[in-house]
């Protein structure tokens, strides 16, 4: 992209948009002129995905209000929403097991399930002594129904008990999985407990 001659990345979508793509992939939506061309684009029919910085899957939501689009349009274009992170998982070669006391939770977490037993990093070849090898994703996957589209267009975002309804496995959620599973450690997700 080259803004000073007028090659923005609003631009180039407007330019897409006269060749009639079915699907349109939006790098990033990182301003307001993205995030309003990538609703018109959804509003002409086109299915467009992108990506967005946000916390959660309905943090994508309050993202793009925040960003200018109106709730009701937001409401009739987005269809799903997807959070991710990477988390590293231990080393299986050396991870060590140690008795669990619910004492180094931090104080605000309640914990999801009791766990008995976490691993800690160890060090070896294998992992070039940090402990860790590989990553891990997880996800929070929220797909817009009637009732969700309904709440976006009363600008309510406070929806966490229907997507509890839905039985929608969160960041934390999944990443407790993790935890528990003694394939990563406590500090590897507490951003994701917290919604940091």
């Amino acid at each position: 992209l080259r803004e000073n001659i007028g090659l923005t990345f609003a631009s180039a979508l407007r330019t897409f948009l006269r060749q009639d793509p079915d699907i349109i992939m939006v790098g990033e939506i990182r301003d307001a002129e993205t995030a309003a061309m990538a609703v018109r684009l959804a509003l002409t029919g086109h299915l467009v995905l992108s990506t967005i910085h946000t916390n959660s899957a309905w943090g994508t939501a309050s993202r793009l209000v925040d960003m200018g689009v109106p709730a009701y349009l937001l409401a009739n274009t987005l269809n799903m929403s997807v959070a991710q992170r990477l988390l590293r998982r231990l080393c299986p070669a050396c991870k060590k097991a140690e008795p669990f006391s619910p004492t180094l939770y931090p104080r605000r977490f309640k914990p999801f399930r009791p766990v008995p037993t976490h691993y800690l990093p160890g060090g070896c070849e294998a992992c070039h002594f940090t402990g860790y090898r590989g990553r891990q994703a997880v996800y929070e996957v929220i797909a817009m129904d009637a009732e969700l589209a309904d709440n976006l267009k009363a600008n309510n975002f406070n929806v966490s008990h229907l997507l509890a309804e839905r039985n929608i496995v969160t960041l934390a959620e999944n990443a407790f999985t993790l935890f528990e599973r003694g394939e990563t450690t406590l500090e590897e997700i507490y951003p994701l407990l917290f919604g940091e």
